[in-house]
């Protein structure tokens, strides 16, 4: 076969902690044992080329920090120079990863030198674009905000060749706004850097001051707002014991908040971590029971997977990503959308059934092991010859 030069665009990467950033820092470095890779990505001060492997390089475009979400950074507008870039490069394929501003730009530049497209849906615009301005906007302008979302979606991933969803419901969504170029393409995740050793297990379990003994109720991701981090506690606290901890896992922006909202619940048995270092992560899902979330915006759910991996039967809102991976009473178990008693319950049947938790980790781990990200890529690539890429 012969090798692709494959240009990526993404509007949201390392540093930035997300399902998104991390998906295509593992993916790239796949993709280019074998092909040539060109990420395109929003970066800090001037335009900069960063070489990172023979076959893998990186144009850092300027940006700026998004004023309503800690983390986020914006890539300026200057199609002009994106042009230049993509002209200089001469992929054989475009792929742009959740296309907003600097995705847009590269989508645009590519049909204009009929150079086939490849989009990915990784977020659910009509509900995160409210979610990003954190309330901050009153309720008739949010829902005019997800109108306009819908309409930029469409208007987006109509001009790529194909668009690939994570999760079949999407793959339904976007068909019902008249998009016929949609097909399924589940994420993929490095299973190999979760793997641990007991004695990593014990030292984390040491580092948070986890007891032995008692049953871990774990959250792991970002602590921001869109992750019902509030339905989670309400429900922990409904059925705390003393042999029960929840330990939150990660940082985010609304850490503090979420800190001062288990104080006012009055939750004792809690930890959180902080941020985790990615030689931490594996050692924290070892040390659950299992994995919950109350999420209800997930497009596809790399935490569920990452907890699977580890044996840990999940729990998961069932819509989206997680009504993918979750088989309900199989490997985990799906909730209702914003009922935290059934979260509540769900979370109950697990911690007071080990038998049950025994079964259902088999299965989970089982079922994380067709998410891997060689078999992403290598589905990814095909997809891109499909195109007539590289001919």
């Amino acid at each position: 076969m012969i090798a692709l030069k494959i240009a990526l665009f993404t509007d949201t990467c390392l540093p930035q902690i997300n399902g998104v950033a991390i998906y295509i820092s593992d993916v790239i470095k796949v993709l280019s044992k074998e092909h040539e890779v060109v990420l395109f990505a929003p970066g800090e001060g001037r335009l900069r080329m960063e070489r990172v492997s023979p076959r893998l390089k990186i144009w850092w475009i300027p940006s700026s920090p998004f004023p309503f979400y800690e983390g986020y950074r914006i890539a300026s507008l200057n199609y002009m120079k994106i042009s230049s870039l993509l002209k200089k490069e001469k992929p054989d394929v475009v792929h742009a990863h959740a296309p907003i501003n600097l995705g847009l730009q590269g989508i645009v530049a590519a049909k204009r030198m009929h150079i086939p497209v490849v989009a990915t849906y990784h977020t659910h615009y009509p509900e995160y674009v409210p979610h990003l301005l954190s309330g901050k906007l009153p309720g008739v302008l949010r829902r005019a905000t997800a109108r306009t979302a819908k309409s930029f979606v469409k208007h987006t991933f109509g001009m790529a060749d194909v668009v690939t969803a994570p999760t079949e419901e999407l793959v339904e969504e976007l068909c019902s706004y008249g998009m016929n170029n949609v097909v399924h393409l589940p994420n993929g995740i490095d299973l190999a850097k979760l793997d641990c050793t007991k004695k990593e297990v014990m030292a984390f379990r040491k580092a948070h001051r986890i007891p032995a003994g008692k049953k871990v109720v774990l959250y792991l991701g970002r602590i921001s707002f869109e992750k019902r981090l509030d339905r989670l506690l309400a429900a922990f606290k409904s059925i705390e014991k003393r042999d029960r901890v929840l330990v939150i896992a990660g940082g985010g922006p609304y850490l503090k908040s979420f800190m001062e909202l288990a104080k006012s619940l009055k939750i004792r048995n809690i930890i959180f971590t902080g941020y985790l270092k990615h030689g931490n992560l594996g050692a924290a899902y070892c040390c659950a029971d299992i994995f919950t979330s109350a999420s209800d915006s997930e497009t596809f759910g790399l935490t569920f997977v990452e907890a699977m991996y580890a044996g840990v039967p999940v729990i998961g809102v069932g819509r989206l990503g997680p009504k993918d991976i979750i088989k309900d009473g199989r490997n985990g178990i799906l909730v209702t959308p914003g009922d935290t008693d059934c979260l509540a319950r769900a979370m109950e049947k697990l911690l007071v059934h080990p038998e049950l938790r025994k079964k259902m980790g088999k299965e989970a781990r089982k079922t994380s092991l067709g998410y891997s990200i060689e078999r992403s890529a290598q589905r990814t690539v095909e997809l891109y010859r499909s195109l007539g890429a590289g001919r």
